[in-house]
């Protein structure tokens, strides 16, 4: 609507002034408006102006970031809360309040509506630092709510008229009874749960004491439990609390219940009464022991005494008349009994002492003491120590060795003057049996000759009886061929069953165990067997069977494991006489001395035999039917070294066999070759070699061998596939030539294969000369057993054991030992100096292979390697090196051992052939 202007002049002046007075006014609160228009541009808080259809109008700087979510199109949690606040207001017409979250922020939002200009003014407050206080007074609230429920004791709050203003979940589980206990009194709890009234009254007097002491006050009390007879007992405290005008605001009470320590004080008064009582008997059982029992201290102080060693202590010292028992003793067996006490304090092991003391009065007394450690609680160390008299026993025991003495005396004398005549009665009467006697003259020198040796047989029985009764008898460690030595006893035996028409069956144990050298007493382990087959064939009658057997059982690397067995069809034994069978002088029944002889001492000696040797001597029988008797023994394996000294010397039979024959020998081994070509050639042996198995099959068809000298494991053709082409050659005398396995080899299962390769004997290496020889003459006469009687000299002394080779993490003191090349050269030095040529001149090449192997990680090449320089390595005595070749020729292990082991086996060789003597 267009305003008209007055036509008036003087009205239009009126208005003309009018208006420039505005104008005026206006322009003189320009500046102070401007100034006012700062304040929403400052303001910390958010401000907005935002219209009624959500259109921002205005925002200051400090909402900036609400302003945007305004102006945006996309999804957004603010804008929403903000446009409905402002519709809100401007509808109602009145201010809305509400609080919102933004930017992570807590925010108070006053909508404060314009209407008349349709806009809303939003007012912001950051209220964040406030509600995080509030959330942190809550959890803090929480916290301690969570503590004052779980707190394992009663917290209760009460006003200063004795009533509950606060009582903890621990006091009261159920929340029920919990809330309703508040603003009642502990009068009204006891009412309501049945205790003693006498509680409330001393609580009410202990509550004010507390107040007007303005200090703690604690007491304990009982409650009875309700539904059993036991009582609870409470530990119970009064904190009064006052305020900074000194009045009372409130009174903390804390109750713990201490039923259980309460409990456990009168268990432990129990348990003390207890072993007061036990401590009572134990002293009364140590002072009526007739043994002397005593603890020292480790100053020599004694510390406990029963009656009978105080009664002890008192009697020597009133012999003695002295003012002590020591003082009565003289300085050696104080010594030894202080020895004594240190050796168990220092080792902390028991001892035993047998020691004798002499009374003042001359009287000698024996004690024998157990001395034990006793370690008390603080950790020191005592000696316990319980001797007892056994003068009495000391006194049986010398008179019992001085008639053993007096026995062993007169059987000595008995063997010599038995046995001296009837060398003389034994002796002429062989030279008489060589005379020119009638028939009848020398059926009475055999009787004679008969009984001489049956009597000697008693003499011999009755000795070695005495001998295992004092335990005398001592077992030689002699190396002996186990199935040589058995047969060699069986076989006069054999001979005289066949004389009495007795059929002998017999399993050799050579069958079954292909390396029985061992160390043992061979005289005493044939002794047992020639008891055994003498008995069955006395026991069984002309026409009967008697089977001798000898069965491998087990081995390890250091022992052999054998059972023999000897089973007849002879009379037999009853049920009820198999132990008194074992007993000395006895028979199985009281005729048989006279229907078959005897002294009943056989089957005595052998079980003890057996025994001594860590076997059982076992039997099973049936009357009638026949017996059978076995023993099972493990015995140590015979070394090398043990086997040479045991070994006799080559036999004028064995050089004949070996002397002109034509051998062939397969070896890949320089060195090895060359040790058996010269053993071979000083035995007058033609050897031709092979480095190969391609070789010797070359060199086979060429020549006739009488014996093939095989290595196993080559390069190429090992020896088991040139023996099978061996085997099947077109010409069956040729395919039938004597094969000797030569191995490093040397187990049961290893031969086995050998054998079942067609190969007919197995030699371990390194060459033993004897034994080399032996096999060899052996193969050539084509006979399954050694041409050699091998029979352990009675006084040849125990061979040493081997040094074993050091761990490889210790450092070697010598890199070879040529002890043993010396003991195979026999001190010939032509001999020694080819070996270690040989040495010189094919282990570089070995090295070069080892290094190869490990650069290429070929562990089964690293393994051939080393296992064909092992007999070389053992000859000259690097026994260092040993180590790292069972690592390589393991089949199991990590390759980093293996890598290692190659490593360090290629630089030991190194050094062996920068230390060996050059030739």
């Amino acid at each position: 609507m267009k305003t008209e202007l007055p036509t008036d002049p003087a009205e239009l002046r009126e208005l003309l002034m009018a208006e420039r007075a505005r104008r005026e006014q206006a322009e003189a609160q320009l500046p102070a408006l401007l100034a006012l228009s700062h304040i929403p541009e400052l303001n910390p808080n958010p401000i907005l102006r935002v219209s009624a259809t959500g259109q921002l109008l205005y925002a200051n700087p400090a909402a900036g970031f609400m302003a945007r979510e305004l102006e945006t199109t996309g999804p957004s949690r603010l804008r929403p809360l903000l446009v409905q606040a402002t519709t809100s207001a401007l509808h109602t017409g009145a201010v809305q309040q509400r609080e919102i979250m933004a930017n992570d922020q807590h925010f108070l939002l006053s909508a404060v509506p314009v209407v008349e200009y349709h806009y809303a003014m939003l007012y912001l407050t950051d209220i964040t630092a406030q509600r995080q206080a509030e959330e942190s007074l809550r959890e803090q609230y929480s916290f301690y709510e969570s503590v004052m429920t779980h707190l394992p004791a009663v917290v209760t709050v009460l006003d200063p008229n004795q009533r509950y203003r606060y009582v903890n979940a621990y006091a009261e589980p159920d929340p029920a009874q919990r809330q309703a206990r508040i603003g009642s009194t502990f009068a009204d709890h006891c009412a309501r749960k049945g205790l003693p009234g006498e509680l409330a009254v001393r609580r009410r007097r202990l509550f004010e004491r507390a107040v007007n002491t303005s200090a703690l006050v604690s007491w304990e009390e009982r409650w009875p439990d309700t539904n059993t007879t036991a009582h609870h007992h409470w530990l119970c405290y009064y904190q009064p609390v006052f305020g900074a005008d000194e009045v009372l605001r409130q009174v903390m009470c804390y109750g713990l219940d201490i039923t259980t320590l309460r409990e456990a004080e009168a268990r432990t008064r129990e348990s003390e009464a207890a072993a007061l009582a036990q401590q009572s008997f134990t002293n009364l059982v140590l002072d009526l022991n007739p043994n002397l029992i005593w603890v020292r201290d480790a100053e020599g102080h004694t510390v406990f005494e029963n009656a009978e060693m105080k009664f002890w202590r008192r009697h020597m010292t009133e012999l003695a008349g002295a003012s002590s028992m020591e003082a009565g003793m003289s300085k050696e067996e104080i010594q030894t009994s202080v020895m004594a006490d240190q050796e168990v304090l220092r080792t902390g092991q028991p001892l035993t002492t047998q020691v004798s003391i002499t009374l003042a009065n001359g009287e000698v007394r024996w004690l024998q003491t157990v001395r034990c450690p006793l370690v008390m609680a603080d950790g020191t160390a005592q000696v316990l120590g319980v001797s007892t008299d056994i003068s009495a026993l000391k006194n049986a025991q010398h008179a019992a060795e001085a008639a053993a003495t007096a026995r062993e005396n007169f059987l000595a004398n008995m063997s010599h003057e038995i046995r001296t005549p009837l060398n003389g009665v034994l002796g002429m009467t062989s030279l008489l049996a060589k005379t020119g006697l009638n028939e009848q003259q020398r059926n009475y020198t055999a009787v004679i000759q008969h009984s001489g040796r049956h009597l000697l047989n008693v003499v011999n029985d009755v000795l070695d009886m005495a001998k295992i009764t004092s335990d005398n008898l001592e077992l030689e460690q002699m190396a002996f061929n186990l199935c040589d030595s058995m047969a060699s006893a069986c076989q006069p035996l054999t001979i005289q069953a066949q004389e009495k028409g007795i059929r002998v069956l017999g399993t050799r144990l050579q069958d079954s165990c292909l390396h029985p050298w061992v160390l043992g007493d061979s005289y005493r382990l044939n002794q047992v067997l020639i008891n055994l087959v003498s008995n069955a064939i006395k026991f069984t009658p002309a026409g009967g069977t008697v089977t001798i057997g000898g069965y491998y059982v087990s081995e390890t690397e250091d022992t052999l494991t054998t059972e023999f067995r000897v089973t007849d069809t002879g009379i037999g034994i009853a049920p009820d006489k198999l132990d008194s069978i074992f007993q000395e002088f006895t028979q199985a029944y009281a005729d048989t001395t006279r229907q078959f002889g005897g002294t009943g001492l056989g089957l005595s000696i052998s079980r003890a035999l057996v025994a001594q040797m860590g076997g059982q001597l076992t039997v099973q029988s049936e009357s009638g039917k026949g017996s059978s008797f076995a023993f099972r023994i493990t015995l140590p394996k015979a070394n090398a070294e043990a086997r040479q000294m045991a070994l006799p010397t080559l036999t004028p039979m064995q050089e004949a066999a070996v002397r002109g024959a034509r051998v062939l020998l397969v070896e890949d081994n320089a060195v090895n070759r060359e040790v058996a070509q010269l053993l071979l050639e000083a035995h007058g042996v033609a050897v031709d070699e092979a480095a190969s198995g391609i070789e010797a099959l070359e060199l086979f068809e060429l020549n006739y061998y009488d014996v093939i000298l095989m290595d196993i494991q080559m390069p190429g053709m090992n020896g088991l596939e040139a023996t099978a082409r061996i085997r099947a050659h077109a010409d069956t005398r040729r395919a039938a030539t004597p094969i000797l396995a030569l191995t490093a080899n040397a187990f049961r299962a290893d031969a086995e294969k050998y054998s079942a390769a067609g190969m007919n004997d197995t030699l371990p290496k390194p060459f033993d000369e004897a034994e080399l020889l032996s096999k060899l003459a052996s193969l050539i006469a084509g006979v399954p057993a050694p041409l050699v009687d091998v029979k352990p000299a009675a006084a040849a002394p125990t061979a040493a054991p081997l040094p074993l080779p050091l761990p490889p993490t210790a450092a070697p003191t010598s890199l070879f030992d040529l002890a043993l090349l010396h003991q195979t050269a026999h001190g010939n030095t032509t001999f020694i100096n080819r070996i270690l040529a040989s040495f010189h001149t094919n282990t570089p090449g070995s090295v070069a292979d080892l290094h190869a192997a490990l650069a290429a990680s070929d562990w089964h090449y690293a393994a051939a390697v080393a296992h064909k320089l092992r007999p070389s390595l053992k000859l000259i005595g690097a026994n260092t090196l040993v180590p790292w070749m069972e690592i390589l020729e393991s089949k199991t292990g990590p390759d980093a051992a293996r890598r290692e082991a190659t490593l360090a086996l290629a630089t030991g060789l190194t050094e062996v052939l920068a230390a060996l003597p050059k030739v």
